[in-house]
C-alpha cells in the first residue's frame, strides 16, 4: 500500500500480488487506482511496482506477470519499471442467454485429460506457442515447469479435455468455473484451413456448460498469434469484451558461488649467507640453577610454598 503526504501526484495506491504454488512466479492481481480514475497516476503504479519488485527478489521469485489493459498509458507505465510486453489477448464473451448445446455437431474423439498426456501436451504447446511467449512463461529456462496447457495455474475449478486423432493428442480445452463466469482456454492449430479441431473443442466446451445448466457468462481468450478465430467465435454468438496486454518482469537471482582465490607463487630463495659477526656455535649452554634437597626435606607443594 502506498500512502504519502505532501505529494501532489502519487498519494494513495494499492497493489496485491499472489505467488503461484510450486513455481518461482507471481501474478499482480490488483493495482489501484486505475489510471483512468481521478486519483490515478502513472507515478502511483511505478512506485508500487518498484517496491514489489524488490520484495519479490528477496523471495527468490524469478518472474512477475501483469495483465494490463492494452492501452498506451498502462503499458508504458509498466514498461518504465522493466515489464516487457510479450503477447496481446482479446477476450470474447458469450451471454448466458445465447448458450446452447452443440452435441449433435461433435464427432471428434474428446476425452478427459490424464497424466500420461503430459508429454504430448508439452509438444503441442511448443508447436502452437511462439518462442517469445515460451521464454516469457519460463518454460525454456526451467525444464521442470509445466506449461499452462498441462497444469492450469490460475484461480477457479478447472476441467481439462484432449482431442485425439489417430491415437495422437491434437488439441486441448480447459473449462474453468469461477464466481463470475466460465473461462474456455482452447489449444488447437488455428492455421488449419477450416480450423476443424478448434470448432470441435469449442462445441464440446459449450455443450458441457449447457448440460450443466450454467447461467454465467462464458469467456474465451484469443492471443494475437491465433489468427482467424475472431470470425469463428462470432458465429457462435461471442462478442469482443476487452483487450489485454500480457507483460512479464524477469528478476535477477543472486547466486552465492565460492571462487578459489589465485595467490601468486613465491620464488624460492637460496641459502642465506651468514654475516661475519654471527656466532658459528654458542660457547656453552646455560642451564637454570636448581637447588638440591635432602631426603628428609618434604617435596614442595602448593600448600607449603
Amino acid at each position: 500500500m502506498l500512502r504519502q503526504q505532501g505529494h501532489g501526484l502519487a498519494r494513495v495506491g494499492f497493489l496485491q500480488a499472489q505467488k503461484r504454488a510450486g513455481r518461482p512466479e507471481a501474478d499482480i492481481v490488483l493495482l489501484a487506482p486505475a489510471l483512468d480514475q481521478p486519483l490515478g497516476h502513472p507515478a502511483i503504479w511505478e512506485k508500487l511496482l518498484s517496491h514489489y519488485i524488490n520484495e519479490a527478489a528477496k523471495q527468490q521469485i524469478a518472474r512477475i506477470y501483469l495483465d494490463a489493459p492494452d492501452q498506451p498509458l498502462p503499458v508504458k507505465s509498466c514498461s518504465q519499471v522493466g515489464f516487457q510486453l510479450y503477447a496481446r489477448q482479446t477476450i470474447w464473451r458469450l451471454r448466458p442467454q445465447l448458450l446452447t448445446s452443440y452435441a449433435h455437431l461433435i464427432y471428434a474423439d474428446i476425452r478427459p485429460q490424464v497424466e500420461a498426456d503430459a508429454w504430448a501436451l508439452r509438444r503441442l504447446y511448443a508447436r502452437l506457442t511462439p518462442e517469445r511467449v515460451q521464454i516469457a512463461e519460463g518454460i525454456q529456462a526451467d525444464g521442470d515447469l509445466q506449461p499452462a496447457i498441462v497444469e492450469w495455474r490460475y484461480p477457479g475449478v478447472s476441467h481439462s479435455f484432449v482431442l485425439v486423432r489417430g491415437g495422437m493428442v491434437g488439441g486441448s480445452i480447459q473449462i474453468v468455473q469461477g464466481g463470475h463466469g466460465y473461462w474456455l482456454q482452447i489449444w488447437a492449430d488455428t492455421l488449419q484451413p477450416d480450423m476443424e479441431d478448434y470448432h470441435q473443442l469449442l462445441c464440446y466446451g459449450l455443450t458441457v456448460i449447457a448440460e450443466s445448466e450454467g447461467e454465467l457468462p462464458i469467456y474465451v481468450g484469443v492471443y494475437d498469434y491465433q489468427g482467424g478465430v475472431e470470425s469463428l467465435l462470432g458465429d457462435y454468438g461471442f462478442a469482443p469484451f476487452t483487450d489485454r496486454a500480457k507483460m512479464v518482469k524477469h528478476l535477477v537471482q543472486w547466486v552465492h558461488k565460492v571462487t578459489p582465490a589465485r595467490v601468486p607463487a613465491m620464488e624460492s630463495v637460496g641459502e642465506a649467507i651468514r654475516p661475519s659477526f654471527m656466532l658459528q656455535k654458542p660457547p656453552h649452554t646455560l642451564t637454570p640453577h636448581r637447588r638440591s634437597r635432602t631426603p628428609a626435606e618434604p617435596s614442595p607443594s602448593p600448600g607449603n610454598r
